[in-house]
């Protein structure tokens, strides 16, 4: 079979049919009077085992070892691959988080744009300080979506950021009270407190009416929590709680 009915039936250009003979992948058996090449079936056979292992993320490296090397197994393999994939998924996934909450804030230009995705990064930064200065400049020239917030004070270990981050909440418009009482099903017992003490935070009936929830919530810190603030707030329906801890 000459290449140009190869490549038809295969799926494989004849440009990358011709790369592969280059690299030694796989070697036209003969070649016709003229000179063509001229693939066999075994040749053909060995073209589409080359692109089921490509499917698999295998580089054309990989592949050659694969299909020569007796001794070469697939198991080492295959879990670098996995290993590989899991890190690009992550990575995708943190890029397509970034890009949603950067649609989310809805910058008029390139100048608003790269100041949400600045705050963004200084969010997640190392520096405690530079997180504080993040909240603390949140929504002054671009509003910060509330979901990258949320996350923030729910995995804040400082206290001052922490309060930097709540106070940030209570400026911004959207849905914080429902994020936070999401995360008070977090299997998380430092989440959960995290959640609830934000949520004692925020002004308004929205964050009050999830700590009356709360009250009900089977983690007696949570509980106590919502009650010490519904408390606070002369909320009536906090005192059978407040008895409980005594």
């Amino acid at each position: 079979m000459l290449i140009g009915e190869v490549a038809r039936r295969s799926g494989v250009s004849a440009r990358m049919l011709r790369h592969y003979e280059s690299l030694g992948l796989v070697r036209p058996s003969g070649r016709t009077g003229s000179g063509y090449r001229e693939y066999s079936g075994a040749d053909i056979r060995r073209i589409l085992h080359i692109e089921s292992l490509r499917s698999l993320g295998l580089s054309l490296r990989e592949i050659g070892r694969a299909l020569d090397d007796p001794g070469f197994t697939p198991s080492a393999l295959v879990g670098d691959l996995i290993r590989q994939t899991r890190a690009r998924i992550a990575a995708e996934t943190e890029l397509l988080t970034r890009l949603r909450r950067l649609d989310a804030a809805d910058p008029a230009g390139w100048e608003d744009a790269l100041r949400v995705v600045a705050l963004l990064q200084a969010l997640g930064s190392a520096s405690a300080d530079a997180r504080q200065r993040a909240a603390l400049s949140s929504g002054d020239t671009v509003p910060v979506p509330v979901e990258a917030l949320v996350e923030a004070v729910l995995s804040e270990p400082e206290p001052n950021v922490a309060g930097a981050l709540s106070w940030a909440l209570a400026r911004s418009e959207g849905s914080a009270a429902e994020l936070l009482a999401e995360a008070l099903g977090s299997p998380e017992a430092a989440v959960r407190e995290r959640a609830v003490e934000t949520l004692a935070e925020l002004p308004g009936e929205g964050p009050a009416g999830r700590l009356r929830e709360a009250l009900g919530h089977p983690d007696a810190v949570v509980r106590g929590r919502a009650a010490l603030a519904l408390g606070a707030r002369g909320e009536d329906g906090a005192v059978p709680a407040l008895l409980d801890m005594v």
